[in-house]
């Protein structure tokens, strides 16, 4: 987080939803990254680019090590850790080299918790924990391991215990070392707002992941909840009541 107002405004918005702040770390000299949408105000449809605050410059030292040492410390106390790496430049993201090498130290230690990474730019550079690209971004990510689409090459070289590829209101292929399972995602004939839906999913299926141990079923639970937060404008949240009601 940076000495800004986007900063302070995020930290507002995680109090505002009961969620403590405490372990985030603020630094000088960084934006906040911040992904902004201009929606017309007559209209409400997003009809210009969008705005966004990003760092480009890498982390300092002093940075990585407060991000490596607050997960270092906070990890023991969560049931489930999910990786967000949504930064597409070269450098300036928070999910470092370091950071990813951390997360695969922290899952062999905790082989008992839930992890799930997901990554635009860097897919195959995760080790030991599952990661959940979505088709382009698998695509690509094979494309630059072995010049051509292999799901099954990119798992091997992750080394995780399985693969999702999303494919949007298709469903997920969930790709494993004994084969390929397609889970097919609920039909929603007119979505609202598809946007956070692939965060949607991962945040369903951790939860799932971390009671059934199963692959698959967390698959169908993270489509069930994405079914529900697509039907809501904006970034949407699924609750309990919402999700069981989508299930009938």
């Amino acid at each position: 987080m940076g000495h800004d107002g986007h900063g302070s405004e995020l930290e507002q918005e995680l109090r505002a939803r009961g969620i403590e702040p405490d372990l985030l770390v603020w630094a000088g000299g960084v934006h906040t990254f911040t992904y902004t949408k201009l929606l017309n105000e007559r209209t409400g449809v997003e009809d210009l680019p969008r705005v966004d605050f990003i760092n480009t410059r890498p982390l300092t030292e002093k940075i990585e090590r407060q991000v490596l040492d607050r997960l270092w410390e906070a990890a023991p106390a969560f049931d489930a850790i999910l990786v967000a790496d949504q930064a597409e430049t070269h450098s300036g993201g928070v999910v470092t080299q370091a950071v990813r090498q951390q997360v695969a130290d922290l899952a062999h230690r905790f082989p008992g918790k839930t992890f799930l990474a997901d990554s635009r730019t860097r897919v195959e550079h995760f080790r030991g924990v599952p990661v959940k690209p979505n088709q382009d971004e698998a695509e690509a990510a094979s494309r630059r391991l072995v010049g051509r689409v292999d799901h099954r090459l990119l798992l091997e070289r992750v080394g995780g215990p399985f693969l999702y590829v999303t494919h949007g209101p298709r469903g997920v292929l969930v790709v494993q070392a004994t084969g390929e399972t397609w889970v097919p995602a609920r039909p929603i004939d007119n979505p609202v707002d598809v946007c956070g839906a692939g965060d949607s999913f991962s945040a369903g299926a951790a939860v799932a992941l971390s009671i059934t141990g199963s692959a698959i079923d967390a698959a169908r639970f993270g489509n069930l909840v994405a079914s529900v937060t697509i039907m809501k404008k904006g970034t949407g949240t699924a609750s309990p009541d919402e999700v069981r009601a989508a299930d009938l």
